[in-house]
C-alpha cells in the first residue's frame, strides 16, 4: 500500500431513488475537496453509489491511514448506531492497519443546532 493521503474524509448520508436528492450533498462534498489537501468521497448506505464499504475499500487502496467518516443523519438513530458501526467493523476486519474515527451525527453539533434554528428564524428563511 502506497501512502498516497494520511487522512480522508468520507461523508455518509442515506442514499435516494431519486438522483436529485444527492445535489445538495454533491455541493457539500465540492466545498469540503476545496478546502482538505486529502482525499474526500460522498458514500451512501443504499440506492446510491458509491456504498460505504466501497468507499472505504477506494480510500484504503490509496492509502489513507486515516479516514474520518462523517454521518449526514440528523441523529443516532439505527443507521448511524448499528449499521454504520457494523460497516466499519467489518472493513476493519479486512484492514487493520487503516484507522476509522467516526464522527457524531449532524445534531449533535452544537454549530449545526444554531444553524437551524437561524435559517428557521429569518425573515425570509425561502
Amino acid at each position: 500500500m502506497n501512502n498516497a493521503c494520511d487522512t480522508a474524509i468520507l461523508l455518509f448520508a442515506h442514499g435516494s431513488r431519486d438522483p436529485a436528492w444527492r445535489l445538495p450533498l454533491d455541493a457539500v462534498l465540492e466545498q469540503v475537496q476545496s478546502q482538505h489537501p486529502g482525499p474526500c468521497r460522498l458514500a451512501f448506505l443504499e440506492l446510491m453509489q458509491p456504498s460505504l464499504p466501497d468507499a472505504l475499500a477506494e480510500l484504503a487502496g490509496l492509502g489513507c491511514q486515516h479516514i474520518r467518516v462523517m454521518p449526514l443523519f440528523w441523529a443516532a438513530g439505527k443507521h448511524v448506531n448499528r449499521d454504520l458501526i457494523d460497516i466499519v467493523a467489518a472493513f476493519l476486519e479486512a484492514q487493520p492497519d487503516v484507522q476509522v474515527e467516526i464522527a457524531p451525527p449532524l445534531g449533535d453539533n452544537p454549530q449545526m443546532r444554531r444553524a437551524i434554528a437561524d435559517w428557521a428564524l429569518a425573515p425570509n428563511p425561502l
